[in-house]
Formats: structure tokens, C-alpha cells, sequence
């Protein structure tokens, strides 16, 4: 399913930097926020990589961070309530247990998953406790726990 209409109204980035091309899943009750990104269409990240012998072009890691913050910013804005054009904020503060576990081919698509675990308020801001998988035909390619703070901001 494509991403929801308004989303570009609410997001913190440009639709050129969200990487996740289409939705499967968007379940509130479970905290999962699952989305597709399609290899094919990041000639702009790849363009400048050289291939070796088993090295061939592949998905880089700042595609696949980035794409943290996209499912955290559908996560924020369509389960949580918290939207930008209510002044709502986001932004990582922890990347712990980041493994990149397999390198990401150009040509299939990646399955990039958001499970959300524990939502607490310090002094009106919102820290959110999330785990990231990714998977390419089945397999692992990154996997990590973040947290993420989100906050209106003042003005």
C-alpha cells in the first residue's frame, strides 16, 4: 500500500530521502510500522560505488539509518499522534546493538520493520524505545535498537 497522502505534510524529511517506497504493514495495536524499500531506485546512493569481486553495489548504511528515522517518523505521526504540523519533533538520541548483519543487493527489495517497546514522558517529552529488522529474500541484512525522543518544539 503507498504511503499515507498527508505523510509529506508530516514528514521531517523529503520524500527523496524517506527510501521506504511502499507500506505493509501499519499496525498501532502491535507498535509496527513495516515498509519496503526498492533497491533499484537508489542509482543516487550507488552511483559512486566501485564493484569488486564480492563487493558488488549494494544498499549503503546511511540508506538503511535514514530509513530509521522514516518508519520512526510514520511511528510518531500515525500511531503515536505526534505530528510535525502540531509542532511535534523527533530525532535518535541511542543506536545500541547495530549489527549490520548481511550486505543489501541492489535489484531485490528490502523488508524494513519497526517494532516499537516502551513509550515514557519526562518533562513533556516522549522517549520511544524501538527495534529494527531488516530483511532481503528472508535473510538479516540490519538489525538494531534505538531510542528516540520526541518533543514540541518551542516557538
Amino acid at each position: 500500500m503507498p504511503l499515507p497522502p498527508d505523510f509529506a505534510a508530516e514528514s521531517l524529511y523529503t520524500e527523496d530521502r524517506w527510501y521506504i517506497h511502499d507500506l505493509l504493514e501499519l499496525d498501532a495495536e502491535a507498535g509496527r510500522v513495516v515498509g519496503v524499500l526498492d533497491t533499484t531506485r537508489l542509482e543516487a546512493e550507488t552511483v559512486h560505488q566501485r564493484p569488486w569481486p564480492g563487493h558488488h553495489k549494494h544498499v549503503p548504511g546511511a540508506v538503511q539509518l535514514q530509513i530509521t528515522a522514516t518508519l520512526g517518523n510514520l511511528h510518531a505521526v500515525y500511531v503515536l499522534g505526534l505530528r510535525p504540523s502540531e509542532g511535534w519533533i523527533g530525532y535518535g538520541t541511542h543506536i545500541t546493538d547495530a549489527r549490520f548483519a548481511g550486505m543489501g543487493r541492489i535489484g531485490p527489495p528490502v523488508v524494513c520493520a519497526l517494532t516499537a517497546g516502551r513509550v515514557r514522558t519526562v518533562r513533556g517529552t516522549k522517549f520511544v524505545s524501538y527495534a529494527f529488522r531488516y530483511e532481503q529474500e528472508g535473510q538479516p541484512i540490519y538489525l538494531s535498537n534505538q531510542i528516540a525522543a520526541w518533543t514540541r518544539a518551542a516557538g
